[in-house]
């Protein structure tokens, strides 16, 4: 099934539904989406779901969509190791900072998904529910079928959707677009620790994964082992990561 010409439709359809500010937030989130869309990396079936999690811009304020979102947390299904990072689909932000809503929406059937998937899709469920994540899969029949229904009817309602925004809206103290650049706040969602860092070849700050040892650095692109600071306490090293006391 070719999924571009609903890609299109479906990205037109936000476009057209969004009103035009004098912020210029509207032209934000089409660039946003569009750099999305250009990706080469990315599947048509991600594109198409990401445009459908987008369809309502304006109703969508209590929560935010972080697609391929990295997150760090505590391998509780074996304990084989201290930590463990996944990569998350689409992750959904809402709820207040300190105490978040956070979604992970996972399409199964991207990739092969034999035995040896199965557990690795099942330790991946465990430890997200133990962080605090409201797990929800897809297949990829049924995400074909909810990019056909959205495409084919302007005035479809996903079930699913409706859902996620009764669950946020419940909290207060919204996660929005703005305070996720904020390094704390980040922390708090994606269970790495965030601050700044200096680049060592061309002095440029920036905001990056303090767990990291290993960056490549924005402004000059070069890569670097970031200096840890005298404050910072290290419990151990594992696979290039720091764990902090």
């Amino acid at each position: 099934m070719d999924l571009k010409p609903y890609i299109h439709k479906l990205r037109n359809q936000i476009e057209y539904s969004l009103r035009s500010d004098e912020f210029g937030l509207k032209d934000i989130m089409i660039k946003n989406i569009d750099d999305y869309l250009s990706s080469e990396v990315t599947s048509d079936l991600e594109k198409a779901f990401f445009l459908v999690l987008n369809q309502f811009p304006e109703d969508n304020s209590d929560y935010i969509i972080i697609p391929n979102e990295m997150i760090l947390l505590e391998d509780v299904y074996d304990m084989g190791t201290p930590g463990i990072e996944y990569e998350i689909d689409f992750a959904i932000y809402g709820g207040s900072v300190k105490d978040p809503v956070k979604v992970a929406v996972e399409i199964d059937g991207q990739r092969s998904h034999g035995q040896k998937h199965v557990r690795k899709d099942r330790r991946k469920d465990v430890n997200l529910q133990a962080a605090g994540w409201l797990v929800m899969r897809f297949t990829s029949k049924e995400v074909h079928e909810e990019i056909i229904k959205f495409s084919e009817h302007d005035n479809h309602v996903s079930d699913f959707l409706i859902s996620i925004e009764n669950v946020i809206r419940q909290k207060l103290d919204l996660v929005t677009g703005n305070n996720y650049a904020r390094p704390e706040v980040r922390s708090l969602l994606t269970g790495y620790r965030w601050g700044y860092i200096q680049c060592t070849n061309c002095g440029h700050r920036q905001i990056a994964v303090l767990n990291r040892k290993k960056h490549t650095c924005k402004h000059c692109k070069e890569k670097f082992v970031r200096q840890v600071e005298s404050h910072e306490r290290i419990a151990y090293e594992h696979n290039g990561l720091y764990y902090f006391l």
